[in-house]
């Protein structure tokens, strides 16, 4: 028997038999790393592991990427291969890099649905996977914490001991990228000897897009209503919905479009992507109920990244045993005394030098004061030196806002307000002139017609002590009920620019009877008919900022000369009185005042004038309107005629705003996305006809 046969051996010893072949296949591979536009991230330092370098057979490939981003391994075996890169430099390099506007926007996983809540990328979405596999390569889509050794140095830090943003930061373990992780235990990966792209999300954060400016924005309006209804959250804070879920994790999960969850249609915020070190790093609820001890019913939010300090102010709670009704109804003015932004037992000075405030909402405010005051007289003050401030609020909360706004004055706080009565009194109001507000009034709201304009300061409050706040507050009630003519010296007054949502009334004239007998009459001066009145059918809602037709803003005046009719100093006394409403609000017109009947107005003006050939209906009813203006202008009173005319043309200067979001950085992008999300039939919009 031949000794080199050994196909019979049955012993264990030197049983392997020699064989002739050549050497062992070399396999190489090509790693780009690309930004989501496609461009390189040049020169960063790489390692890569295998089974081979595991166990010590190669050592491990180290190096650092080309000019074109490209990372090239030869000498490899056919088995999968993981990728590193280091953390800092990455982390570094990806903060600079924006956000492509496009994107997946994959639904929310709902309660007992299985699905992961960050998925891979679907595919469709991004050109540069469209360009790869047409140029022949593997295209991955791969986040700063697969590719990373560890965690990256942050300024400002995350917080100690809370798990990482799992968006950015899948894998605690950073476990690096790995090259044929889907292939089987000994199977060998046929996916080398080519080139695999990587596309790298941009370690980013969301931002709301907020302009601190003198003009009215839209955009502003639209994220601060938002964050209105998001003031009244009741969800505890590691809840979907929640005021520290939306800011420090929504705002850090770049797969969706952060949204405030209003229990019906959860609408999506303007964000654009900023570093993530300019990210939220603080958000927080406050309630007096939940001080210890427990003070009062005032809650409020706020919010800080490095450019911007957001608070939100809760309004009435429309829940039994609606504990802010006796704050809404307590009317009388009292001095506005409040001591917001100073140090306990410093003095400073008061609110404003002249007028009074509403006692309810200062009461209501003061207790916040007392149980936060290392919040609104500190944290909030300190940060607002060097970042832009922005207040807002809905009802009751709109009115805290503006004291708050008040106790800040020296910081030029913004203020947007939603359906807030009058809080200060018309001497107070004379010396807030600093405080930019811009206050919406929804038609016939009867919240902004409270308390009336009428010097509630009566002589009940004074004759009966504290018995007399409440009988003083039945008579001003007497007095809103049976329209005020008993004008005091400093009544209650609104601040602000207005900001009106204006159902229109058509009506035409005709006479009451056809009789020839009146006819004959025509010409002698004869007064013998009559005229009677009727509504038309067709009715709209209409959106009018009358401080936009005295704006500076270069693309509002273009806009403005597009139409016919502009709105004089003297025309808009006549419909925008200083410090009153366009209309009289009255008690059915409480069903407007709600914040959902607020928000689809806005939500509606803002995706027309983001898109035109999008909200068709809400246009149709403005083009109706001005048909009917013309097949019944003979008949239609010459003052209504005028009027509506007027305000159609304020109308279109609501979409010229969007030219400062527009112009900011991002700003385009932000509309783009905002507008790829935006549904038509996400709110029930109200339109007439």
């Amino acid at each position: 028997m031949d000794r080199n046969d050994r196909t019979h051996r049955t012993d264990t010893l030197c049983p392997n038999k020699d064989v002739l072949c050549g050497p062992q296949i070399q396999h190489w591979v090509e790693v780009q790393l690309v930004d989501e536009h496609g461009k390189a991230l040049p020169h960063l330092p790489y390692r890569a592991q295998n089974d081979a370098t595991r166990a010590g057979v190669v050592p491990e490939y180290r190096g650092q990427a080309d000019a074109e981003g490209v990372i090239r391994i030869e000498g490899l075996h056919p088995i999968p291969i993981t990728l590193f890169i280091d953390a800092d430099p990455l982390a570094e390099v990806l903060q600079t890099r924006r956000l492509r506007a496009k994107r997946a926007e994959p639904k929310r996983p709902i309660i007992g649905d299985p699905t992961p809540l960050h998925s891979p990328q679907r595919q469709g979405y991004s050109p540069v996977e469209a360009q790869a596999i047409a140029a022949g390569h593997e295209y991955h889509h791969v986040r700063v914490g697969q590719l990373c050794d560890r965690l990256p140095r942050l300024d400002p830090p995350l917080p100690e001991g809370e798990p990482l943003p799992a968006y950015h930061f899948p894998d605690e373990n950073f476990s690096g990228y790995t090259l044929g992780s889907d292939v089987g235990y000994r199977q060998p990966y046929k996916k080398l000897d080519r080139r695999h792209v990587l596309e790298v999300c941009p370690f980013r954060a969301w931002s709301l897009v907020l302009h601190h400016q003198r003009d009215y924005s839209l955009v502003t309006a639209y994220n601060l209503g938002l964050m209105s209804v998001l003031a009244y959250s009741t969800h505890d804070e590691e809840q979907y919905g929640s005021v520290e879920d939306f800011f420090l994790k929504q705002c850090l999960d770049l797969s969706r479009t952060p949204r405030v969850r209003d229990g019906y249609t959860n609408p999506p915020c303007v964000v654009t992507d900023v570093p993530f070190s300019e990210r939220y790093t603080e958000a927080v609820m406050l309630d007096t109920k939940k001080a210890k001890p427990p003070e009062g019913d005032t809650q409020l939010f706020y919010a800080i990244n490095t450019s911007q300090v957001l608070v939100g102010w809760r309004g009435t709670e429309m829940n039994f045993p609606f504990p802010d009704l006796a704050t809404d109804v307590t009317f009388r003015p009292v001095k506005p005394e409040v001591q917001a932004n100073c140090e306990p037992k410093v003095p400073c000075a008061d609110l404003t030098p002249r007028g009074s405030v509403h006692l309810g909402f200062r009461d209501a405010y003061e207790v916040a004061r007392r149980n936060f005051s290392t919040v609104l007289g500190g944290r909030v003050g300190v940060a607002s030196r060097d970042r832009e401030l922005f207040i807002c609020g809905h009802s009751l909360g709109g009115a805290l806002g503006l004291i708050h706004a008040a106790s800040l004055k020296d910081w030029s706080p913004l203020l947007y307000t939603y359906g807030m009565p009058r809080t200060f009194t018309l001497q107070a109001v004379a010396c807030l002139e600093g405080v930019r507000h811009f206050r919406h009034v929804n038609d016939t709201d009867l919240i902004p017609e409270v308390p009336p304009e009428a010097d509630l300061d009566n002589v009940l409050y004074k004759l009966y002590g504290p018995l007399g706040t409440t009988l003083g507050t039945v008579w001003s009630v007497g007095q809103l009920l049976a329209d005020p003519v008993i004008k005091g010296q400093d009544p209650f007054c609104h601040h602000g620019e207005i900001a009106a949502f204006y159902q229109t009334n058509q009506h035409m004239q005709v006479r009451g009877s056809n009789n020839p007998f009146y006819k004959s009459r025509e010409g002698l001066g004869a007064p013998y008919h009559t005229t009677i009145s009727r509504t038309l059918r067709v009715k709209a809602k209409l959106f009018l900022v009358p401080s936009l037709s005295e704006t500076d803003n270069e693309q509002a005046r273009v806009a403005q000369q597009r139409y016919t009719a502009s709105l004089t100093p003297e025309a808009r006394d006549r419909y925008f009185p200083k410090g009153r409403n366009a209309k009289r609000g009255n008690l059915l017109g409480i069903r407007n005042h709600f914040m959902g009947k607020y928000q689809p107005y806005i939500y509606g003006q803002l995706v027309e004038s983001i898109n035109p050939s999008r909200m068709q209906e809400r246009q149709e009813q403005r083009r109706q309107l001005e048909v009917q203006m013309v097949e019944h202008e003979g008949n239609m009173p010459d003052d209504e005629l005028v009027r509506d005319r007027l305000f159609l043309s304020l109308q279109g200067l609501v979409g010229a705003t969007l030219a400062c979001t527009q112009q900011s950085e991002g700003g385009r992008d932000a509309l783009e996305r905002f507008e790829a999300v935006a549904e038509d039939n996400l709110y029930v919009e109200m339109t007439h006809g």
